[in-house]
């Protein structure tokens, strides 16, 4: 009874939502018209739901009237087999969900959870034909007399049946066997079903099982590889663990753009989507940059897809020291993980997520006042400041906000206090 409820009021309010749920379109741009919505779930899965659900209510109901409707009522129980149609619905929901999944790990799980429920729901419409057959008004032998089972208990019986369906997939069993042609009919029908599923979910999960171990073993052959060049060319211990630590650090954990093959065939309108929502996130904890994705997202899209970028550290990298004028300056934030930095009065700071360093590096010529180093393994996001100064110069902007207004406060900021370092800024931290 509570799972009948539970599963009307499930599909019941996900025709609802529906309604009003945005569809992602095969080139991966999400559609949010209301209309276009609406439009689509008619021409798929609404006249379907209307009957089902229309059904399942209506049985419901006349269920609980008089003795006036309990002949409709059966009728519409007979009826009740078209929802089995959604079983067509589920693959979608399954697929949805699948996409959703980032882990290999899970995925296989998930695998596993679909295998399952595949086999208990065959093996119980199994077991109900196969008591049904059974059970039949015969004057020959079936295989409920011939097993005593029918005097016996309705949970006993059902699990006899289940049993017996369940046991097809492995071969059979010789507890219960059929008495009679049709019963030998339909076992045999049903054996060679489930020897036909049984190979296709046994090559399922060995190939989930091998592209797992295909994975790992390409890991652990490049890190052997990386290995056998260090020892190689004579580098010392200290230093080849390091870099052996780097490598795992990028191998097992935070993956680089670059090594995304699939990404290079993703749009590019949908990449500079994907790098908004990726750094905007981090980038917005700066109040300049919070306002510069409220008063100009379009220049704020081009500035995250081509200025900005991720940096992978283990504990001890170094990203610039005290006198330290790079050739390509950046601004710093910490994504996740720890930095230490150094000030000229030889204190160590340590800045952690979502924290910034380094912004006078956008603003003017800049030469580092102080030491940065990795605390542990950490992930920065970098923000070019050529980069960023050539895009952002090339637009106009609404009254109010301008860039280049803030550059300039923010070099006579920098002219007139003393003792500035890599943290000055205009703006309160976090």
């Amino acid at each position: 009874m509570i799972m009948e409820w539970a599963t009307r009021l499930f599909w019941t309010i996900d025709m609802v939502w529906s309604s009003f749920t945005a569809v992602v379109l095969e080139d991966g741009t999400v559609e949010f018209s209301h209309m276009y919505i609406l439009k689509r779930y008619a021409k798929s899965w609404l006249l379907l739901d209307i009957v089902i659900n229309g059904v399942d209510w209506a049985m419901t109901v006349l269920s609980s009237s008089g003795a006036e409707f309990i002949s409709l009522a059966r009728i519409f129980r007979i009826v009740r087999v078209m929802r089995l149609l959604r079983l067509v619905r589920m693959q979608e929901l399954l697929t949805t969900i699948t996409e959703r999944i980032q882990s290999d790990k899970l995925s296989l799980l998930l695998s596993v959870v679909k295998i399952v429920v595949f086999v208990l729901s065959t093996s119980h419409l199994v077991a109900c034909v196969w008591w049904g057959i059974g059970a039949r008004t015969t004057s020959g032998q079936t295989w409920v007399k011939g097993s005593r089972y029918d005097n016996a208990g309705l949970t006993q019986k059902y699990l006899a049946s289940l049993h017996w369906s369940l046991a097809q997939f492995t071969g059979g069993m010789d507890e219960i066997t059929p008495e009679d042609p049709l019963e030998r009919f339909y076992a045999s029908l049903v054996w060679v079903f489930a020897f036909v599923a049984s190979a296709i979910i046994v090559s399922t999960l060995t190939s989930n099982l091998t592209q797992l171990h295909i994975i790992g073993g390409a890991r652990a052959r490049q890190i052997a590889t990386l290995r056998k060049y260090l020892t190689q060319n004579s580098v010392s211990s200290n230093l080849a663990l390091r870099v052996q630590r780097s490598a795992q650090h990028a191998v097992n954990g935070e993956i680089q753009q670059e090594s995304v093959e699939l990404l290079a065939v993703v749009s590019e309108p949908l990449k500079i989507e994907m790098h908004f929502a990726m750094y905007t996130s981090v980038a917005r904890t700066h109040p300049f940059f919070a306002d510069f994705v409220h008063e100009a997202p379009t220049v704020m899209r081009r500035i995250c897809h081509y200025a900005m970028s991720t940096m992978l550290l283990i504990a001890g990298d170094v990203i610039f020291t005290r006198g330290e004028e790079l050739d390509d300056p950046k601004m710093f934030w910490v994504w996740k993980g720890s930095v230490t930095y150094v000030n000229p009065y030889s204190e160590p700071l340590t800045l952690k997520d979502k924290q910034w360093i380094a912004e006078p590096a956008l603003w003017t010529r800049w030469r580092h006042r102080g030491t940065l180093t990795a605390t542990n393994d950490a992930k920065l996001v970098c923000l070019d400041a050529k980069s960023f100064q050539d895009i952002s110069t090339r637009h106009k902007y609404d009254e109010g906000f301008d860039p280049k207004l803030f550059a300039a406060d923010f070099v006579e900021n920098l002219n007139q206090t003393a003792g500035v370092d890599d943290l000055t800024s205009l703006c309160v931290r976090p």
